[in-house]
């Protein structure tokens, strides 16, 4: 009798702890609202004039601006926020259009939203849609940035290839996303 009484007083401790941890963890946030961030694009192997499978990576920090609603249904303004964005995604590309696939994290706030990630290439410019690991989603522009040079952009991918360049992202949900 006194085993059996310890082995459930051991079960119904494990499930009070479980779920007091699991009540302490963050659940998924919801972000509505723009963003505008800068960075680097890394293609590999380099991207040319023909279309060739690849992967690239993003990498990009900036500004949110909206609302961010937590688990709990505590909710931010937020006014320029400074804000990250990752992505890495696969597919075919060349310097002239593509598509490619993939996923990243945007941490508004201080927090992360995962999302998959798609996108449509043309020349220097990407129309660009995130899909929240936990619903919504956002969508927007990723060009490549006016300090780059065209005329050099262009000799590379009639030559050896791009192999980088830096971009302006221009983001805005769907009207929320959530991860």
């Amino acid at each position: 009798m006194a085993i059996r009484l310890i082995g459930t007083t051991l079960v119904i401790l494990a499930a009070v702890a479980a779920t007091a941890l699991a009540g302490n963890r963050h659940g998924p946030l919801t972000f509505e609202g723009t963003c505008e961030l800068s960075g680097l694009l890394r293609q590999s192997p380099p991207i040319t004039n023909v279309p060739q499978p690849g992967s690239a990576s993003a990498r990009a920090r900036g500004t949110c601006s909206g609302t961010l609603t937590g688990s709990r249904g505590v909710v931010r303004e937020l006014d320029a926020a400074r804000s990250t964005y990752f992505a890495r995604a696969s597919g075919s590309v060349s310097c002239g259009g593509g598509s490619a696939t993939g996923s990243g994290v945007l941490r508004v706030g201080g927090r992360k939203i995962q999302f998959k990630f798609s996108e449509v290439r043309g020349p220097g410019t990407a129309a660009v849609q995130l899909k929240g690991r936990n619903g919504g989603s956002a969508a927007g522009t990723a060009n490549v940035s006016a300090d780059e040079d065209p005329a050099e952009i262009a000799q590379k991918c009639g030559g050896e290839g791009l192999s980088s360049a830096h971009i302006d992202i221009k983001l805005a949900t769907t009207p929320a996303i959530s991860g």
